[in-house]
């Protein structure tokens, strides 16, 4: 099992209303090596949060996308996606931002990062 971090733009989606309502968040495969089971820091990124706030596990690796309600933007319809279920309570308190990430080795310019054992032990503090 892995661990990943995982950018999610408010601007585009409503991740939190998504996971808050759904329970799950989906997401794009692109070029991700995610499998059944890895766990995923959702780093939420807007001017209110901006800071990692959920710890979710993949549960599907090729699900039709079923969030267009939470979608901003232009609503991109997926038929073979990630299912990302909602693991433990949203991380609602300080830290957790850009700078954290920083001091243990995760660029603020990342997007998606496979986390090594120390910084996923280090995120998985704050889950608990």
């Amino acid at each position: 099992m892995n661990s990943y971090l995982l950018i999610g733009l408010e601007s585009l989606i409503d991740h939190i209303g998504c996971i808050r309502d759904l329970g799950i968040a989906y997401w794009k495969k692109a070029n991700k090596k995610m499998q059944i089971g890895d766990i995923i820091y959702l780093f939420i990124s807007d001017v209110e949060h901006n800071r990692v706030m959920y710890r979710l596990q993949v549960v599907e690796t090729d699900c039709v996308r079923d969030d267009k309600k939470y979608w901003r933007g232009t609503y991109k319809h997926d038929t073979s996606c990630f299912k990302l279920k909602n693991i433990c309570g949203a991380y609602l308190g300080e830290g957790l931002d850009h700078d954290d990430l920083e001091k243990h080795g995760i660029s603020r310019y990342v997007q998606y990062k496979r986390l090594n054992t120390e910084q996923a032990e280090w995120l998985e503090k704050h889950f608990v």
